[in-house]
């Protein structure tokens, strides 16, 4: 059985509202995950923990956090993953995009009972800074797992070459002294 590795990811996003009474919500979810790869599909497992404090006239915090949720996508759906190369100006931790060759593929994701993503065929996931070369890893091994996936017979007709035919002259195209008599 091969081998490949996991990668650790977390998501962060923060919303804030003010009322018309002077109050204030500030809400922060942070989703812990993992994904890995798996034979000739991409397993992405995450945790959602929401954190709410509501300031107004009492201080309320509370937090709530839901079960893991997965989702499994073929790697036919995947177009590959990259780690964007660090820039001086980047204080952020690195970044393993993933990206998809059909929408649907991050469905589960970016749609409304997901994480809500900025573009649907990107998946954009934070990794620490210790985790960079794990990250570098897993992108090179994902994309080496999509180049190596069966192509459709279809496409294989479709890009083929044509076929050379062979002309084979009649007599009459022969010149007289080779003629057969």
């Amino acid at each position: 059985m091969t081998r490949f590795s996991a990668v650790p990811f977390t998501l962060k996003r923060s919303s804030d509202l003010w009322d018309a009474r002077g109050g204030y919500e500030s809400t922060t979810e942070t989703a812990h995950g993992l994904v890995r790869l798996e034979a000739d599909q991409l397993v992405i497992q995450w945790r959602l923990a929401v954190q709410t404090e509501k300031m107004g006239d009492t201080w309320e915090t509370s937090e709530t956090i839901e079960p893991v949720k997965e989702i499994v996508i073929p790697l036919a759906k995947v177009a590959g993953a990259a780690v964007p190369p660090r820039r001086w100006w980047h204080v952020l931790s690195p970044r393993l995009v993933i990206a998809a060759s059909d929408l649907l593929a991050f469905e589960k994701i970016a749609g409304e009972q997901g994480l809500k993503l900025k573009h649907p065929a990107k998946l954009v996931l934070r990794v620490k800074r210790a985790d960079r070369l794990i990250a570098e890893e897993f992108a090179a091994e994902l994309s080496l797992a999509v180049a190596r996936l069966p192509t459709d017979p279809a496409d294989n007709e479709r890009l083929a070459p044509p076929a050379r035919h062979t002309v084979v002259p009649s007599e009459a195209d022969l010149p007289p002294e080779s003629r057969r008599q």
